[in-house]
């Protein structure tokens, strides 16, 4: 299968497939598809871009090849206070899922009326209570009341001083008709009426400036309330949401979506208050005025209404449709400017161009079509509303001329004629406003509204120090709840032993320390601190008695010694420099003009791979862990940064208990165990020496990764 890809002339990459291959922006098939297994019907995996967890590039491990070894032929293997047990016989395996579900697996639906769900959210926007999402929305605006009870006062206010100058306008003419024959008397009535209109002027423009600093005020604190309750709903929810979810969506809620609500509570929700109290107050005045005449101004009005019905479903949904590509594109820009040095490194700049232009075209296909509505609507209603005009004047004049109406009433009568129907004028940029602040509501509280998967208890218990006993009775696990990943695992680790992990990729190593760090919650048995099931222990306790070195380690914006105190922000400076020797990094970290104030960077892309995951370890050895977890911390250095970090981990895991993911197994061979995982069963248990004398699992996977060293050496 070969991609041959050429850019067409509006500058979009087209891959032809040669052989029934795939075109390029397709849906990549699913990593379980790897080694001819079956597919793993996880859920759908994040766009390229999202958030990682603790798996690194590995993803869910997929489900096992249907051979298996003897298990005869798998000798447990217990040490001195440890133990090791095999999976009881004639339990079900991890790769016997349910065939149907596989085969059924598509787009994703809503429950209640079937539409099909966005690839970014979970709640179907057709479905969603707008009332109720509106009326959430004002509750944010609760700490606020008094700000918000004085901004009613003051909008009324401005409202009512714009009802003045036609009112006085109209006076003004008549008293140019009625005075005519007193020049003098005519010039001061009308100084004084002018003088009234210029006062009035004036109160309204101090009203409204005091509207706008109140305004600006409440949308300005109430934004900032929506992105805090985002930000701490972002760290409380649990991996398996950002397994889901593109780093591209999630952070257009905190900027895009959130940018849409602060533009309707600080324009949007007063001009709609401030309309709809003119039109009350206007049409008051008006059959105060002149009922007939005002009787006239609602024959458009069922036509008004109408059209409007018609139209808001259809905004409604466009919208919707350009907020989900907006996100869509983000998703693309973050993986693209994260990834950028791939994407010089292969030379791939036409392609990734070519990938946002689509993605930028769409959204300009959505938003063009979104604001095309406008363009049915506004001329529409225009239309209407120059009728009703028309016809006042037509009947407005027969009236004057008949003196049934002075010229004077008419003229302020055409006055509020315009603030009759300017509201109706305005209400569509309300429409536009509060279309587009459902659809980020409803994207806002979607997130505020996930429950974290995994929950601390009610009852859970302060954990104290611990000792460093681990205890996995038999565990097991599955992502998706149909195909088990870990089936039956059970292991006792002692306090201070240090245990290896290996096997096939995709046997469940990784998932096996996400469960201990309680990234994810067994599906079935327990995992034990210190005889005590971490599920009923307060979480930040728990975690604060880990420490993980992850594949890839993750340095944040800011210096050095930032990142090696990020587990201790409290650390003093000495601290910081015993850790920073301690894992090797002290030497280096002083070869930079400013040490330890050294900006590293985003990502820490100014430091080494070696150098970064030096840092990582002495931010694990600050803080000072009982239990430790390393996952293929030595897998991408080269071979003098290899031996400088090994020789810091081994200080570090110095009475520690330890759980080790390596990919080179000679890095464990003096590991207390090494526990060999097979199609997410334990298939071996022991020492370096005892494995390689069973002649099994691992001693294949020593003789396959010797005889590729031999190789790379030739």
């Amino acid at each position: 299968m070969g991609l041959r890809h050429r850019p067409d002339a509006r500058g979009r990459l087209r891959a032809r497939v040669a052989r029934g291959g795939r075109r390029v922006g397709a849906r990549a098939p699913r990593r379980g598809r790897r080694d001819g297994r079956a597919p793993h019907p996880a859920p759908p995996g994040p766009e390229r871009g999202s958030r990682r967890d603790l798996r690194g590039k590995r993803g869910h491990p997929g489900p096992p090849p249907r051979q298996r070894a003897d298990p005869g032929a798998l000798l447990p293997w217990t040490g001195p206070g440890g133990s090791c047990r095999r999976p009881q016989a004639g339990r079900p395996g991890p790769g016997r899922a349910s065939a149907s579900r596989t085969a059924g697996r598509g787009a994703r639906r809503c429950p209640r009326c079937r539409r099909p769900l966005p690839e970014d959210s979970d709640v179907c926007q057709a479905c969603v209570d707008r009332r109720a999402v509106l009326l959430r929305l004002f509750r944010f605006l609760r700490p606020y009341k008094l700000q918000a009870g004085a901004g009613l006062v003051v909008l009324a206010g401005v409202t009512a001083l714009e009802l003045v100058p036609p009112y006085l306008a109209g006076r003004v003419v008549d008293a140019l008709v009625s005075l005519r024959a007193a020049p003098d008397l005519a010039m001061a009535t009308i100084g004084w009426l002018v003088g009234l209109m210029a006062a009035a002027r004036l109160a309204h423009a101090g009203l409204a400036y005091a509207q706008r600093r109140l305004n600006s005020f409440i949308g300005a604190r109430t934004l900032m309330d929506i992105r805090v309750a985002l930000f701490h709903r972002f760290n409380e929810l649990s991996l398996g949401y950002y397994d889901r979810r593109s780093t591209g969506s999630l952070m257009s809620r905190v900027t895009n979506d959130a940018d849409n609500l602060w533009d309707f509570l600080m324009d949007g929700a007063p001009f709609l208050v401030s309309n709809t109290l003119a039109l009350a107050l206007t049409s008051v005045v008006l059959f105060r005025m002149n009922w007939q005449l005002a009787a006239l101004l609602l024959i458009p009005a069922p036509f008004i209404a109408a059209l409007t019905r018609w139209f808001l479903p259809r905004a409604r949904a466009r919208f919707r449709r350009v907020w989900h590509r907006i996100s869509r594109m983000y998703a693309a820009l973050n993986s693209s400017l994260a990834g950028m040095r791939v994407i010089k490194a292969f030379a791939q700049e036409e392609r990734e161009n070519a990938r946002f232009e689509e993605r930028n075209r769409r959204v300009f296909e959505a938003s063009y079509h979104a604001n095309a509505m406008w363009a049915v609507y506004m001329p529409a209603l225009g239309l209407l509303m120059a009728l009703g005009a028309y016809t006042i004047w037509l009947v407005g004049g027969w009236m004057v001329l008949h003196q049934n109406m002075t010229l004077g009433t008419l003229t302020a009568f055409s006055g509020y004629l315009m603030q009759f129907y300017a509201p109706f004028q305005n209400f569509n940029r309300a429409l536009d406003w509060s279309t587009r602040s459902l659809t980020a509501a409803e994207r806002v509280f979607e997130v505020l509204d996930t429950e974290p998967e995994v929950r601390e208890s009610p009852r859970a218990r302060p954990l104290p120090a611990v000792q460093g006993r681990v205890q996995f009775d038999s565990v097991s696990f599955s992502y998706d709840g149909a195909t088990r990943v870990l089936e039956d695992f059970s292991l006792t680790v002692q306090p201070g032993e240090m245990i290896g992990l290996v096997g096939p990729s995709g046997a469940g190593k990784t998932t096996l320390i996400n469960l201990l760090a309680r990234f994810y919650d067994v599906t079935e048995g327990a995992i034990r601190i210190d005889g005590m099931d971490i599920r009923d222990i307060r979480l930040q306790d728990f975690r604060r008695q880990l420490g993980i070195v992850l594949q890839e380690p993750f340095l944040f914006p800011g210096t050095i010694r930032d990142n090696i105190a990020y587990s201790r922000p409290d650390a003093s400076h000495e601290e910081v420099l015993r850790a920073a020797k301690a894992a090797n990094a002290h030497e280096f970290i002083l070869r930079f003009p400013d040490g330890y104030d050294t900006h590293v960077g985003e990502r820490g892309q100014r430091l080494s791979g070696g150098e970064r995951q030096r840092i990582s370890i002495a931010r694990a050895i600050l803080h000072n862990p009982r239990i430790l977890i390393f996952d293929e911390a030595t897998s991408s250095v080269d071979t003098h940064a290899e031996k400088l970090i090994q020789e810091a981990i081994a200080r570090l895991v110095q009475n520690r208990t330890t759980f080790a993911i390596a990919h080179r197994l000679s890095t464990l061979r003096h590991a207390d165990r090494i526990v060999v995982l097979k199609d997410g069963r334990m298939a071996e248990c022991g020492t370096h020496d005892q494995l390689m004398q069973q002649n099994g699992v691992y001693a294949e996977l020593v003789r396959i990764q010797t005889e590729a060293s031999r190789i790379r050496a030739v």
